[in-house]
């Protein structure tokens, strides 16, 4: 259950992270990847608080 929130709150800090880089105009695919793996972790921990 606690590595349910803490997928969260990263994925949360690794998706601002992609908004903050898309509006200093950092590469696409800088971009791109970082808001993929906020939101890979965002649903790694909706899928464990579903089963859990």
């Amino acid at each position: 259950m606690i590595l349910a929130f803490v997928m969260l709150f990263a994925g949360g800090m690794l998706v601002g992270g992609a908004w903050s880089f898309h509006r200093s105009h950092k590469p696409w695919w800088t971009t791109a990847a970082l808001a993929a793996l906020g939101l890979l972790c965002i649903a790694v921990s909706i899928w464990r608080l579903q089963s859990g």
